[in-house]
């Protein structure tokens, strides 16, 4: 018998379990959005029946119009843009090899009509961007060569989804005019959306400045809900699914300046919309439905979760990329969407798929989201162990074969972003040799650009390394995204060359022990390295002296970042503090034209005798003069060369500063 539960009571039940499930969950280091299908399947009207039936529906339809609005917003074409029609090619190849062997299957196995067929290929071809971009973010693998593939994957597929939603209308059965109606009513889709689009572009940056300027944080975040409403509405309105209208909704806000703002308004927000939408999706799930039908359900589960990122592997590799990264993508994109819940329940609603078939497709749809969530963790470790046994991985291109002999005591850089391009061009300032390790076919031409010798493959080869000069090298950096490549590609190294100096940077402090574990010599972590630039400014701004700040930079660094990861300081870091305040050091000081040191003698200086710091060089209109001799005279402009302790060149500094006082008049 159902529960006939209000609804403020039904509110009251799924955020009190979805408190509960999120802390247990969290506490087991297993994704809370699993926690979330399965409660759903247990308080769900075939389960527990908590929540009545009549309720789900509703929930469900409210929280996939805010939770896609709100993947909307966050999507980004950036990745489009770095990787280019690449990315495309990749996209389009694995949405249609997907569709196509799922609906060449359900042709030659069931009684479904080829339109029916390939309606349920799309769906299964489409990969879940809540779960997908959930998973990147936990895990920091966003600006990952993996993550970037899947974020521009997402985005395509949805652009699919888009125009598939806005066809379903006009292929009901009871649909009249043959192909003259599709085309008609799809034209007049795209110019309603071109409008829509032309005008958000030209109007919604005006009202978001007003808002910014004048309503504060609070009408922003209201005129966000306007919006995800706003465009769920209308869509309605017009036949479309009201998640299609949220969605379209939240790319037009992507768009605008004021998009990092609404985002960061919005995702506090976020984790609701994914506990209310996945908590009711888990609640649509007929667990008589499930368990009639589960060695189909299973079957049709392995062979997604198999079949799937071994498709997106080969769509990605035929784009360029090597096998491992596109295994690794593949498996971020196993699970099925919740675009494919929206299709198949909009086909529904036109009598082009029976509610049996969309019952079966609902539970399929949550047990692959639960198994693609649970296998996302181990892409890393299957992705490289896959990659290596079938030996397709881009190795290397002609010109490395001609240019590998050619290496010799020169610095290898892995990965062209930030870090290493700018490491290149400091290297080529200073006219030392360097060859770069890179895959991104845009990030190689930058390089080549910029002069810099390129060895095109993936680092995680060993080949790769070898043609980059590994056995001649000085130093190796690994200044890429991937931490599970870093691991690898600095455990290799150090086993080919156990005394190469090998740099490498991560995202976090954690990763730090096991790179160092595989043979690395120094390890940054970005995160808090930032952190020591912001206290290192600080403490300059409330005039401690410079000793002091490196002295506890070097203390910091020194310790493993212990000090920032929350570690006590013993008494042996604060004797290597000791020690590094009482090291010497060399300074230099710029003499003004209103400096008194001016004329001065050296001996008249008398700076030694009265600090303990030497000057060793004075540098002349960029001549220097070595140990200056006593009778040397001082003139303005001229840069003196401090040597002595950290305490002593402090002293020197303060005498100097007062001898930079203006005169008197």
């Amino acid at each position: 018998m159902e529960t006939n539960t209000h609804f403020l009571d039904a509110i009251v039940i799924i955020f009190g379990v979805a408190v509960a499930v999120a802390w247990l969950f969290r506490q087991v280091r297993v994704p809370t959005i699993i926690g979330f299908l399965i409660t759903g399947m247990a308080i769900g009207p075939s389960g527990w029946q908590l929540v009545g039936s009549e309720n789900v529906a509703q929930f469900a339809e409210i929280g996939l119009v805010l939770l896609l609005f709100t993947i909307g917003l966050e999507l980004s074409p950036e990745p489009l843009m770095r990787s280019g029609m690449r990315l495309v090619k990749a996209a389009n190849s694995q949405i249609g090899f997907t569709a196509a062997l799922v609906a060449g299957i359900l042709v030659a196995a069931t009684q479904l009509s080829g339109m029916t067929s390939l309606l349920f290929g799309v769906a299964v071809a489409l990969s879940s961007t809540a779960i997908a971009l959930k998973q990147l973010s936990d895990r920091g693998e966003t600006g990952s060569a993996n993550g970037t593939i899947i974020i521009g994957i997402l985005l395509l597929q949805d652009v699919v989804v888009i125009v598939l939603l806005l066809l379903l209308s006009v292929l009901s059965p009871g649909g009249s005019g043959g192909w003259m109606r599709i085309v008609a009513h799809a034209v007049a889709g795209i110019a309603i959306l071109a409008a829509a689009t032309g005008l958000a572009r030209w109007l919604l940056p005006r009202i978001l400045n007003q808002i910014v300027r004048y309503g504060g944080r609070e009408l922003l975040t209201l005129f966000a809900v306007l919006m995800a409403c706003g465009g769920a509405w209308g869509a309605s309105a017009m036949g479309w699914s009201p998640a299609l209208g949220a969605c379209i909704a939240g790319l037009l806000l992507a768009g605008a300046d004021q998009r990092h703002q609404l985002v960061a308004e919005i995702t506090p927000f976020r984790d609701v919309f994914n506990a209310l939408f996945f908590i009711s999706l888990g609640m649509l799930v007929r667990l008589e439905v499930l368990f009639t039908h589960l060695p189909l359900i299973m079957l049709m589960i392995a062979a997604t979760l198999l079949l799937k990122p071994l498709l997106t592997a080969g769509a990605v590799a035929m784009a360029g990329w090597p096998v491992r990264v596109g295994i690794h993508a593949g498996i971020g994109l196993c699970t099925v969407s919740e675009f494919s819940y929206v299709l198949t329940h909009q086909a529904a609603r036109q009598g082009l798929v029976q509610p049996e078939a969309m019952e079966l497709m609902v539970a399929y749809a949550v047990c692959t989201m639960i198994g693609g969530a649970l296998l996302f963790p181990f892409a890393g470790p299957i992705a490289h162990a896959v990659g290596g046994w079938l030996r397709r991985d881009q190795e290397h291109s002609g010109e490395a074969d001609a240019k590998s002999s050619e290496f010799h005591d020169h610095v290898i850089i892995v990965g062209y972003g930030f870090t290493g391009s700018n490491l290149a061009r400091m290297l080529q300032a200073t006219h030392i040799p360097c060859c770069l390790i890179e895959m991104n076919p845009a990030h190689v031409a930058n390089a080549r650009r910029e002069g810099v010798e390129v060895v095109v493959g993936d680092a995680v080869r060993m080949t790769i390394l070898e043609h980059a000069g590994i056995d001649a090298a000085r130093a190796l950096v690994v200044a890429i995204n991937d931490h599970e490549a870093t691991r690898r590609i600095v455990a290799q190294a150090n086993a080919r060359r156990p005394e190469l100096y090998i740099l490498a940077r991560t995202d976090f402090v954690t990763n730090m022990d096991a790179l160092y574990e595989k043979g690395a010599k120094l390890v940054i972590p970005q995160d808090f390295e930032t952190s020591i630039e912001v206290a290192a400014h600080i403490l300059r701004q409330f005039g401690i002296p410079d000793n002091i700040v490196e002295a506890q930079i070097a203390a910091v660094r020194a310790g493993g970042y212990g000090m920032l990861r929350g570690k006590a300081t013993d008494r042996a870091a604060q004797t290597e503090l000791i020690k590094i305040l009482e090291r010497t050091t060399t300074q230099t000081f710029y003499l003004s034209d209103q400096s008194r040191v001016c004329g001065q003698t050296v001996a008249q200086l008398n700076l030694r005798a009265q600090t303990g710091c030497m000057i060793i060089a004075v540098v002349r209109s960029g001549s220097p003069t070595t140990n200056p001799s006593p009778d040397f005279v001082f003139q303005p402009n001229d840069v003196l060369v401090l040597v002595g302790a950290h305490q002593q060149i402090e002293a020197a500094k303060g005498l100097l500063d007062r001898g930079n006082a203006p005169r008197s008049e």
